[in-house]
């Protein structure tokens, strides 16, 4: 039996191991489209020439022994061995009735791997195997649009399914398995949500299945649906060196997933020609040049970056803003905005000026448009892009535009102290006027279904109530005093749990409860910082998760090249584990898509309609318990509320191998 599980799983053996014959499982070539896998076959332990052939009838798995061509000659011996099979699968079968409904249960594929829940989630949400009712709110179920099967819809606001604790979902260290079928809401409307999720977050134990879309530091969710599958039972491991993409570089600007590789921008270099470019992660401490912004050299940062539609965009700027506002004697302003977009290897095509700023403070993709952020010199305005110019879409204040947020189904976004809901065309209506005393905005974010800012001075975490409410969830930073200058410049949540990159020593926290975080150290120094000295003090620029761990990139507090020979941690990308995470980085769109998760004993593998797509090693120790007293959620996790559609929905105690998962995914 291979390694990975990958044999075909057995409902029971009384003498002889089965052996496995293996379907190669290539990549395929989009997510989107369901492949037509061949049956599940298994040689007989001491008749190479029979094999087994799962066949579902009525929505039930039923056993045929299939006689190859060799065999034609022993038409009794295959008859009574036919029969000795079926009266010993008759004491494990359940009987089969006509007339079954969709909802009724397909039975699994026979295995060592048993089928503790199934929720077809057709019309209801019963447990039709067990004993783990399901109730939903705010849940419809019926067919989305060119669906021929009925399933549950979720509307990416309050709708949930909650599955009490029970003993089938202690599942310690057990293997398990998790199945289902998944269609992603179209376009971007939303911050994309979680699947499945039973997580304890004090304890930071359980499992977390969800959707991720990488949201570089100021720039909104990109409209990538990335899948993301993780375990935890309280470990962290520590932080991991990735490298300095460019030596002359102080500063990261941005981390983004694009096409399954991680990407940078930088705010500055020493030399003209190696100013404004991007980078491509190659593992370790490696880094590969993708090319620079144009050729102005009054444009020297990879300012903002977002993926939309597919394509990888980035906008120009001077990161130091006493540059970019032209206050720096004898230096030139930036020059005015543009907007890139990646052609390959080191090519970015023009997209012509936005605006009329110095720096492209953020983009955003939302219901299929582009949009991007000025800055006060481009008098705070916000532009979408039609396919072939920039269409001015208002400003909110006329302070900096700094972000962008997709969130139920409306456009939100932050200037420097303020939030706004965008009404369309060039209105804007305010939900939030530097509340709680702050007075600049550097990040938005979801967590647990809420909108929440990251702000300045204080270091507040702002979490919105609805109706100009907002709430203080803490604070991070240097503790209350004379001197207040905590700027939280990313917030990202990384399985199961919410983290912040903050200014002005380059730390970064972990969020517990309301009111308190955990420092998790500081990734960069320098041995002239001072807290009353703003041009020494540190960033933790951006946050983003990839391979399954969580990225954060460092830098000087005005990104200048001047600045980088001063210590060498600044400019540079560092990687965290906590717990153990597997994540597939290709874009699953809005097409029906069968997502299976499997723990098998110290290995996690993620399939995507049928194909392994990534595995991942838990480090050494034992193995983690994720017994925890959480209902199992559908729907809903530590992010948000998941919007679209989630059928079939199965739990196996045991590993589910490929030629398993791949006749789960037929049965639907």
């Amino acid at each position: 039996m291979e390694s990975d599980g990958r044999s075909a799983i057995c409902r029971c053996s009384t003498g002889g191991s089965t052996t496995s014959t293996m379907t190669p499982s290539g990549p395929q070539a989009r997510y989107g489209c369901r492949p037509k896998w061949p049956s599940l076959q298994t040689q007989h332990p001491r008749r190479t020439g029979w094999r087994l052939k799962m066949k579902v009838r009525d929505g039930w798995t039923t056993r045929v022994r299939t006689l190859l061509s060799h065999d034609q000659c022993r038409p009794l011996t295959a008859a009574v061995l036919w029969l000795i099979v079926s009266l010993f699968d008759s004491g494990t079968s359940r009987s089969e009735t006509a007339g079954e409904t969709a909802t009724e249960a397909a039975k699994p594929p026979p295995s060592a791997a048993r089928l503790v829940g199934h929720w077809p989630l057709a019309e209801d949400t019963r447990d039709v195997v067990g004993t783990l009712p399901g109730k939903p709110t705010n849940v419809t179920f019926g067919r989305t649009a060119g669906s021929a099967k009925a399933a549950a819809i979720f509307n990416g606001r309050d709708s949930v399914i909650t599955i009490p604790a029970g003993a089938a979902l202690q599942l310690g260290t057990r293997d398990f398995s998790l199945t289902a079928w998944v269609k992603c809401d179209v376009p971007l409307r939303n911050t994309l949500g979680d699947l499945v999720s039973q997580f304890d977050p004090a304890a930071r134990r359980g499992f977390n299945l969800h959707l991720s879309g990488s949201s570089p530091a100021y720039s909104s969710m990109s409209d990538t649906r990335h899948v993301h599958f993780g375990i935890d039972d309280g470990y962290l491991g520590p932080a991991e060196d990735c490298g300095k993409p460019w030596p002359s570089n102080s500063l990261i600007t941005c981390l983004i997933v694009f096409d399954g590789e991680l990407y940078c921008g930088i705010a500055d270099a020493d030399r003209t020609e190696d100013k404004a470019r991007v980078f491509r992660y190659a593992g370790g401490k490696r880094w590969i040049d993708c090319g620079r912004l144009g050729n102005d050299p009054n444009h020297h940062s990879v300012q903002a970056m977002v993926v939309h539609d597919g394509k990888l965009y980035a906008g120009t700027g001077i990161y130091d803003w006493v540059q970019a506002m032209d206050q720096l004697p004898g230096k030139p302003p930036a020059a005015p905005t543009r907007v890139f977009v990646y052609a390959g290897e080191t090519s970015w095509r023009d997209l012509g000026q936005v605006g009329f700023g110095s720096r492209v403070l953020c983009m955003g993709s939302f219901q299929g448009e582009l949009f991007a952020g000025m800055d006060v010199i481009g008098k705070g305005h916000a532009y979408k892009f039609d396919g072939t110019k920039w269409i001015d879409c208002g400003a909110p204040d006329g302070r900096n535009f700094e972000c962008f947020l997709p969130f139920g189904g409306k456009l939100y976004a932050a200037t420097h102290g303020n939030v706004f809901e965008y009404e369309g065309g060039t209105s804007w209506r305010s939900i939030g006027a530097e509340p709680h005393g702050i007075t600049q905005i550097h990040s938005m974010q979801v967590a647990g279904g809420r909108m929440l800012l990251g702000t300045w001075p204080q270091g507040y975490v702002l979490r919105y109530d609805g109706e100009n409410k907002w709430t203080k969830l803490g604070r991070v930073g240097l503790p209350p005093g004379p001197q207040q200058c905590n700027e939280i410049n990313d917030l990202t949540v990384y399985n199961g749990k919410l983290y912040a990159g903050v200014i002005p020593k380059a730390e970064l926290y972990r969020y517990e409860k309301e009111g308190e975080w955990t420092l998790l150290g500081s990734l960069a120094n320098r041995s002239d910082w001072a807290a009353d000295n703003l041009a020494t003090w540190l960033r933790l620029t951006c946050l983003t998760t990839f391979q399954g761990r969580l990225f954060a990139a460092t830098g000087a507090c005005q990104g200048r090249a001047l600045d980088a020979p001063v210590d060498p941690s600044m400019g540079r990308v560092f990687a965290y584990q906590a717990g153990q995470v597997v994540s597939s980085e290709h874009d699953i769109g809005g097409a029906w898509t069968h997502i299976a998760a499997v723990r098998q004993g110290r290995t996690l593998k993620l399939y995507v309609n049928g194909t392994r797509v990534t595995t991942s090693q838990l480090r050494a120790g034992p193995l983690f318990n994720l017994t925890n007293d959480r209902p199992l959620l559908v729907g809903f996790g530590a992010q948000h509320y998941f919007s679209g559609a989630i059928a079939d929905l199965r739990l196996y105690q045991g590993a589910l191998g490929t030629d398993a998962v791949r006749e789960v995914l037929g049965q639907r």
